[in-house]
């Protein structure tokens, strides 16, 4: 089934604009600094951060090149525009105040009818925006997209990585993973092992900043990557994430890039996966973190297996019968042991009943702590909702019907499911993906209205975020002027914000497949996917909070890879967590950096209390679950894909990247005329000349590659360098 039909509903766009420089200049007038689609809304947000916005009322839109004004407008206290369900606080002739997370006073400029290519800056007074494209959204998004995609095939463990568009060369990390030694256990839970015992754990993804490799993130993950393939399956091809010179995998071109990455994450979960079905809970240190300036293959501490749950066995049950469904086409035997290791797991879990939650000794000295000890309810919904879905076996709607899944969550206690708990996807409560696959399973309790409770239906339209904070709702406590998508900010929200506009995009398409047209003919269904522009710099802090695309964009993430490679620019395609003031910020250096010394001494507001350095985790981590959500939204909008671009290969010192070679001039005379890297002039630098003569980098630094002398690059040069052997 495909992501979003029509346009409207697009609400903003992306588009890649390489390795963004840093600009620690604050702007007046907000944008999404990627860019629009065409046919899509276009909004940026004039704040008094930065000026008067009351001494303002028009806006122009210029051409980022000319300075020449191509749209000009009257700016606006609401973005909903007139319709009947515009209420307030929208209405008034007043600027409105967010009084959500700044205390800013802010207006609207809407360019939404503007549909012309090209590159623009919005000018207010005497404040202008960083510069955005407009276009096509298939040429917006494309880029990020693959930087997305391509930053969890960066992230593999046990994998040597050269990779000529980040500059990045390491590993193989962690090769003590082949022998992972079993912990010690805090009861007698182990069954099939003894404490000491070595399992090979080689795939998964290195889970943040750490180096940890855990249950849940993992399967969250690798499930909303799957769920962007199957909705989308258009927005994906082989050799999107140019990924080909990266890993050995004997796959590539045979499958879209998303379901060979999505092996990795999957293969690492049946590595976790116990003889009695449950999964060991993550693999990591015992005694502390490393530091942030040791590179994988130099972290050469023991690695242990932690722990066991009901929580992380359900997501990778789940998982696995997505994976089953999802690879059927494609790898019809990897399929069907996906639903093989599924099984296993359900086999445990209904044998298992109650919350499981199983530690070791040292479990969290050096690694995150993930705790999932109060609940697993919404967990095992899930993983059978997926295997209703894959398998139409009634037995687990039935399951689901007769089981009591009410709970107490960290927000309160919560009667009854599938209706009765609402949350942005995460490893912490995944019910929204079991609202969908349950829905779409067409279970007993999908529901066939809004109005339906303890329904599927019910649940899904409950994480709507727009249905309350763009309406007169009393259930809004404040209105959400930033279009944050969040109803309160905490580490890591940023993805949350993401994960509710994706529930909103499944509302409407619920709603639209049961005859209910509740919420599409609304104002507020325009703005489903406003959060994305405030990740992509539309925000009170000017940044976009995914690495490399906008100019002003997150430079220094709480990273060990980036860190200890000392890279000038980060990898491209990390959402971190965003600014807030609550749990973390008062143990790492984000206090010091904002300049106060606790929170409540901060008096610019949650909003503002981000701190774009290395030591601020709370504020500034990157995460495979992060980022999850993002890859599954610009699939939701990004449209047909054919072909994607290649990266731009990043310069090293002096060295010129061509394709997978760092040329080097070893004979100073300003040519470069070593490709391979083995310091001299060989036949195998000529061929590598040969077959990247039109590479854009060999194109545009003619002077390094003019072997002829004629003032250009072409087949002269390479016969010049062939003589000089």
């Amino acid at each position: 089934m495909g992501g979003l039909a029509t346009a409207s509903l697009l609400g903003g766009a992306m588009t890649g604009t390489g390795m963004a420089a840093h600009d620690d200049e604050y702007r007046g007038v907000r944008v999404n600094q990627v860019g629009y689609p065409l046919e899509g809304l276009k909004r940026a947000i004039i704040t008094s951060q930065a000026m008067d916005v009351d001494g303002v009322s028009t806006f122009s839109l210029v051409d980022a090149d000319s300075g020449e004004a191509v749209y000009e407008g009257d700016l606006m206290d609401e973005t909903l525009g007139e319709g009947p369900d515009a209420a307030s606080p929208w209405d008034g002739d007043d600027a409105v105040t967010d009084e959500f997370g700044t205390d800013h006073d802010l207006k609207y400029a809407n360019f939404t009818e503007f549909d012309e290519p090209g590159e623009y800056r919005v000018v207010v007074g005497d404040e202008e925006s960083y510069s955005f494209e407009i276009d096509d959204a298939s040429e917006l998004y494309a880029p990020v997209l693959r930087d997305v995609g391509r930053l969890y095939t960066l992230k593999r463990s046990s994998t040597r990585i050269e990779d000529p568009y980040t500059g990045l060369e390491m590993g193989p990390g962690h090769e003590q993973d082949e022998e992972a030694i079993i912990a010690e256990p805090l009861g007698d839970w182990l069954e099939d092992y003894e404490a000491g015992d070595t399992i090979s754990i080689t795939n998964g993804w290195y889970d943040a900043g750490d180096y940890g490799k855990y249950v849940n993130p993992t399967g969250v993950t690798v499930a909303q990557l799957m769920l962007a393939y199957e909705r989308n399956p258009e927005s994906f091809h082989a050799g999107q994430f140019h990924i080909d010179h990266l890993v050995d995998d004997p796959e590539l071109g045979d499958m879209p890039d998303v379901l060979v990455e999505c092996k990795e994450g999957l293969r690492f979960l049946t590595q976790m996966q116990r003889p009695n079905g449950s999964l060991f809970y993550k693999l990591a240190g015992n005694e502390s973190f490393p530091g942030m300036d040791v590179a994988p293959e130099d972290d050469d501490m023991d690695r242990y297996v932690f722990g066991t749950s009901s929580a992380g066995t359900a997501h990778a049950c789940a998982a696995f019968a997505m994976a089953a469904r999802v690879y059927e086409d494609h790898d019809p035997d990897f399929a069907q042991s996906m639903l093989e290791h599924a099984e296993d797991a359900w086999a445990w879990l209904e044998a298992n009943p109650d919350l499981v939650w199983e530690e070791s000794a040292n479990q969290d000295e050096g690694s995150g702590a993930y705790g999932r000890d109060g609940f697993d309810e919404p967990d095992r919904f899930w993983a059978a909702a997926e295997l209703l879905r894959t398998t139409g076996d009634d037995s687990y709607d039935q399951w689901i019907q007769n089981t009591d899944l009410g709970f107490d969550s960290f927000e309160g206690e919560v009667d009854d499911l599938p209706s009765d708990e609402e949350a942005p996807i995460d490893w912490n409560n995944p019910v929204g993906l079991g609202h969908y696959a349950y829905f779409w399973a067409d279970g007993d309790l999908a529901g066939t209205s809004h109005e339906d409770t303890e329904t599927a239906a019910a649940g899904l339209n409950g994480a709507y975020w727009a249905t309350q904070r763009y309406l007169d709702d009393p259930a809004a406590n404040e209105f959400d002027a930033w279009t944050t998508g969040v109803y309160g900010l905490y580490w890591g929200w940023t993805k949350s914000g993401l994960s509710r506009a994706l529930q909103g995009i499944w509302a409407v398409e619920m709603h639209e497949e049961i005859g209910n047209e509740w919420i599409a003919d609304q104002p507020e269904a325009d703005v489903i996917t406003e959060p994305l522009h405030h990740v992509l710099g539309r925000s009170p802090t000017g940044y976009s909070f995914v690495t490399g695309h906008g100019e002003r964009s997150t430079q220094n993430p709480h990273d060990r890879i980036v860190q200890s490679q000392e890279m000038d620019e980060p990898i491209p395609g990390m959402l971190v967590g965003g600014p807030h003031l609550g749990d973390g910020v008062e143990d790492d250096e984000t206090l010091e950096h904002l300049g106060v010394d606790s929170p409540g001494a901060f008096d610019q507001g949650p909003l503002l209390a981000y701190a774009d350095i290395h030591d601020s985790y709370a504020t500034n981590e990157w995460a495979i679950n992060y980022t999850a959500p993002l890859f599954m939204l610009l699939a939701e909008v990004v449209g047909t894909i054919d072909e994607t671009p290649e990266p731009d290969p990043v310069e090293t010192g002096d060295s010129i990247q061509v394709g997978e070679y760092n040329t080097e001039d070893t004979t100073s005379d300003g040519l470069h005329n070593d490709f391979t890297g083995d310091g001299e002039t060989t036949h195998d630098d000529v061929t590598a000349f040969f077959e990247n003569l039109e590479d854009e980098n060999i194109q545009n630094n003619p002077e390094a590659f003019d072997f002829a002398g004629d003032g250009e690059v072409g087949f002269a040069d390479i016969v010049e360098m062939l003589n000089r052997i």
